[in-house]
């Protein structure tokens, strides 16, 4: 059963969302996990890509921004269906359809559910402290509910 957890962050900050993001990837991967970034925007996409790129200053987190390539509706059956290539454990995309590889972790960036949900073994939703995404947090949390997935909830 899908484990949902929110993240509750002390502030309002939009870098803040992508940092505990980062530490959640961190996190993750360090459990052998792999990572599904759903993004609301093409921006947003590329902010964070750079982000894990730059996350630590020794080190970075191998993953693939799918907003970036050029024929985005073949980049993951492209990558999973060739043996040779490179696994990339996080993924950052908008696709509805993630790769099975891809459902441990989604971290979900949207103000909506992932339409596969129900897919993915946890999802992390982050949540900043203005009302707008506490209203749309209270609703996701209410969906989730309904759904009969246990809920966690982290104050940060």
């Amino acid at each position: 059963m899908t484990q949902v957890d929110f993240y509750i962050l002390a502030d309002n900050s939009a870098k803040e969302i992508k940092q505990i993001c980062c530490q959640l990837c961190e996190k993750a991967l360090q459990q052998d996990m792999n990572v599904f970034i759903y993004t609301q925007s093409f921006e947003q996409a590329e902010e964070l890509d750079n982000l894990l790129w730059s996350y630590k200053p020794n080190s970075f987190m191998v993953h693939i921004n799918e907003l970036n390539q050029i024929d985005k509706s073949d980049i993951l059956s492209n990558l999973l269906e060739k043996n040779e290539c490179f696994h990339y454990p996080v993924i950052i995309s908008s696709t509805t359809q993630p790769a099975p590889e891809y459902q441990d972790l989604l971290i979900n960036l949207t103000a909506e559910p992932h339409p596969s949900h129900q897919q993915f073994k946890r999802i992390a939703e982050i949540v900043d402290r203005n009302p707008q995404a506490k209203q749309q947090a209270r609703k996701l949390y209410r969906f989730y509910q309904q759904q009969d997935y246990p809920l966690k909830k982290y104050d940060l």
